[in-house]
């Protein structure tokens, strides 16, 4: 496991959205269809995984919206920061 990387668990997707972009994480980008979609602010690598499903119930998720980051944590989404043990369901190479 990467010493970089950081593990977040929000309640949902909306609550993850709404903090990452707060902190400064996310920037909205408005496009030409005028859809607003978001992308990593400078200095900042996300990777969203969403829900986690257990590997031997795939009907049953372990709860939370999970996303992945590189970056100095933000305060405002350090209480949403969980500490793997094991393996993480997914990494960077």
């Amino acid at each position: 496991m990467n010493p970089l990387d950081i593990h977040l668990k929000f309640p949902d997707q909306n609550t993850a959205t709404l903090l990452l972009v707060k902190s400064g994480v996310w920037l909205t980008i408005t496009g030409l269809d005028n859809k607003v979609v978001y992308g990593d602010a400078p200095g900042y690598l996300t990777d969203v995984i969403g829900l986690i499903f257990k590997p031997i119930d795939a009907a049953t998720d372990v709860g939370g919206w999970h996303v992945n980051m590189r970056g100095q944590l933000p305060d405002t989404i350090k209480p949403y920061r969980v500490i793997v043990t094991g393996t993480p369901h997914r990494i960077w190479d």
